[in-house]
């Protein structure tokens, strides 16, 4: 009887890594489509309206880029728009190479409305262009984390068994 109660934590467990695993990669594109929407409307309201950095920061743009900008907007208190920019990138629930090409994008956006303009188009491309890859990828590595997930834990629990 406790091995068949074992066997099916360990099931279980296996449903809720397999869970797990799947949301954070789901988190991880809503990100990035939050984010590069945002930069697309940062970039038009800069070249349209001339709005400067700190008031385009406060603005709403979804939950997942909400928490980007906040992070921004609070570092601004203790360092310079990039250092602060690099900060918030940190916290993103993004792969390294990601968010290090976000922290990177922050000294960018230093200068005149053209260079600002070009940084905020650059980061929206470049996140587009990853996110259309793990879209166009998306339903493979789902099969492959259920087959991982769910066969260690099928083969822990036949050994308990």
């Amino acid at each position: 009887m406790l091995r068949w109660l074992g066997a099916g934590l360990i099931l279980a467990a296996a449903l809720l890594t397999r869970r797990t695993l799947l949301e954070t990669d789901r988190a991880a594109q809503r990100t990035r489509r939050a984010l590069a929407a945002s930069f697309e409307t940062m970039e038009s309201e800069v070249r349209a309206l001339l709005t400067p950095l700190p008031a385009l920061l406060r603005q709403r743009y979804g939950e997942e880029a909400d928490a980007f900008f906040a992070a921004v907007t609070r570092e601004l208190h203790r360092a310079d728009l990039p250092g602060a920019w690099r900060v918030a990138a940190a916290e993103l629930p993004l792969p390294p190479e990601e968010r290090e090409a976000v922290a990177q994008m922050g000294a960018r956006l230093t200068g005149d409305e053209a260079a600002v303009c070009g940084a905020l188009s650059l980061g929206a491309v470049q996140l587009r262009r990853i996110a259309d890859a793990a879209e166009a990828q998306r339903a493979q590595r789902e099969r492959l984390t259920s087959t991982l997930c769910l066969g260690a834990g099928a083969l822990l629990a036949l050994m308990l068994l």
